[in-house]
């Protein structure tokens, strides 16, 4: 991952870093921190983050998901408990996005279903940016702001010089601003398509790609429901909408056609 870390003093501001990790960038800012401690958290949660990616990165044969999409017969192969945490949610969350969201790709969560893989794609940088939550709660980090590739945003407390943190979100196809995002210990998950970067929104029922021009933008206190809903709205009918709206009522869904 090779972190890499900036104190600056005034301000007592803490910058992390990682340039690559689960296919894109991570930052972190603290505001208000001590720089041991905040360097401690950091390599903690580095750490724990390297641990994840090497466990559900389906591209790299030596993982657990690489392992278990490979094997041959896979009911009753064991799974580590980190593993069959990330399992439990993503079962929730199918059920309450009516199988729109699903880790298994169309196999109903059944991993005894011939021919089943797993895909954590959809779910881990949510899963991160909880992780990175919880451990900035318990450390006492009253203020930070962290970014995971541009598409999940968490903002805890509030910017020093305002009453949160302003996120804008451009069109990627003219860079034109399409909204703005006042966040205050609340997440943000954008998903949508993107000139160098379409189709891959897989709708699980049917196997077809996604290639609307189409952004959707999730705000919520729980950075795991708002990553997981941007997928799943980005394949919802209209009833379905309606529906994921009432199963997370602590999200707020924006949709732009682009």
């Amino acid at each position: 991952m090779n972190p890499e870390t900036e104190y600056i003093a005034e301000g007592r501001m803490f910058h992390g870093f990682v340039p690559h990790v689960m296919g894109t960038k991570l930052d972190l800012l603290a505001v208000g921190v001590e720089q041991a401690g905040a360097e401690a958290l950091w390599a903690d949660c580095c750490a724990e983050i390297a641990s994840l990616e090497a466990s559900l990165n389906r591209f790299d044969p030596r993982s657990e998901v690489a392992r278990f999409n490979a094997a041959g017969a896979k009911a009753g192969l064991p799974l580590s408990p980190g593993l069959e945490r990330l399992l439990d949610l993503s079962r929730e969350f199918w059920f309450r996005t009516e199988g729109l969201f699903d880790v298994t790709r169309g196999k109903g969560m059944d991993l005894a279903e011939e021919g089943v893989t797993m895909d954590f794609g959809g779910i881990a940088k949510g899963y991160v940016l909880a992780l990175l939550r919880d451990r900035l709660a318990a450390a006492g980090v009253a203020s930070a702001f962290v970014n995971f590739g541009d598409s999940a945003i968490l903002g805890r407390g509030t910017h020093p010089y305002g009453d949160c943190w302003m996120v804008s979100l451009p069109n990627p196809w003219s860079g034109a601003p399409v909204a703005e995002f006042r966040l205050r210990d609340r997440a943000l998950s954008v998903s949508g398509n993107t000139p160098g970067y379409t189709g891959h929104i897989i709708d699980p029922r049917t196997g077809r790609a996604n290639v609307e021009r189409k952004m959707v933008a999730v705000t919520g206190p729980d950075p795991l429901e708002a990553e997981v809903l941007s997928t799943a709205c980005m394949l919802a009918d209209k009833g379905q909408l309606l529906r994921l709206r009432r199963n997370f009522p602590d999200c707020e869904i924006e949709i732009y056609t682009i």
